[in-house]
């Protein structure tokens, strides 16, 4: 192999966040590699219904991607999976929930800037749900973990405002000051939405002990909401646009009549 060509090759672990066609049998992919964070790559023919690379390049699946640099795009020379995660295809809701953190990693992140903690941290989440396992706390943690990892996360133990440590009441989060509020700092914020003391004690559990731990945590259901509701709308004030996977999920979650909002 000539030594131009060789010098262009190079392989990473990746996890595929999205794709779309392009002409009549090519596909870009959008992926998040270990090494070299969001970017996107070219597979020549992956459409083509023998072509091994396109099958293996399902959305979310984590691969071992092999490239060679592109004037453009880099272009998929071969793939081998790694995780499947097949248990999503059998999971409508957990496939949904896993799309919108694939989403959020797409809008939340730059090209071509690496983050071993969070594509350790998608990886983790996405085999989570592929196993069965409840998508709601995965869902959460795997926000606010995501907020820690790309420096915004939010003040949970004193006003975001005055400073002051929080006591054991009902508080409320603003977007706008990028944390909890003490009852008479949210005069500075009136759209700041109330977090309970089990919603605030969540989010607190979620910051000291980890996903595993917070997995087993049980939480009532206006809290739950509120929890919810503070992540979903923070991490889509800082992408500012709105997430489509969220529709998504709330359409989904509304034909199943759960009656509890989505994801």
């Amino acid at each position: 192999m000539p030594d131009s060509i060789r010098n262009r090759l190079y392989s990473t672990e990746a996890i595929v966040l999205a794709r779309r066609n392009l002409g009549e049998s090519d596909r870009i992919y959008d992926i998040y590699s270990v090494r070299y964070g969001k970017f996107s790559v070219i597979a020549k023919r992956a459409r083509r219904p023998d072509n091994r690379d396109g099958r293996s390049l399902d959305l979310l699946s984590r691969v071992l991607i092999h490239l060679y640099r592109g004037r453009n795009l880099d272009i998929v020379k071969s793939v081998e999976p790694v995780a499947t995660h097949d248990g999503l295809r059998a999971d409508l809701d957990a496939y949904g929930h896993a799309c919108y953190l694939a989403e959020l990693v797409r809008a939340m992140t730059e090209d071509r800037q690496p983050n071993e903690q969070l594509y350790a941290l998608l990886a983790q989440c996405l085999t989570l749900l592929s196993e069965g396992v409840d998508p709601w706390p995965v869902t959460r943690y795997f926000e606010y973990a995501l907020l820690d990892a790309s420096g915004f996360q939010a003040q949970l133990y004193a006003c975001a405002h005055c400073r002051l440590p929080l006591s054991a009441q009902v508080n409320a989060f603003s977007v706008r000051e990028s944390g909890i509020l003490c009852p008479k700092c949210q005069l500075h914020d009136p759209g700041a939405a109330p977090l309970s003391v089990n919603a605030q004690k969540y989010l607190r559990a979620m910051d000291r002990e980890g996903l595993r731990r917070t997995i087993g945590l049980q939480l009532d259901e206006a809290s739950r909401n509120q929890v919810q509701h503070m992540l979903t709308n923070y991490l889509q004030h800082l992408a500012e646009r709105p997430l489509a996977s969220l529709g998504v999920l709330r359409s989904m979650r509304g034909k199943v009549g759960t009656g509890v909002p989505a994801p």
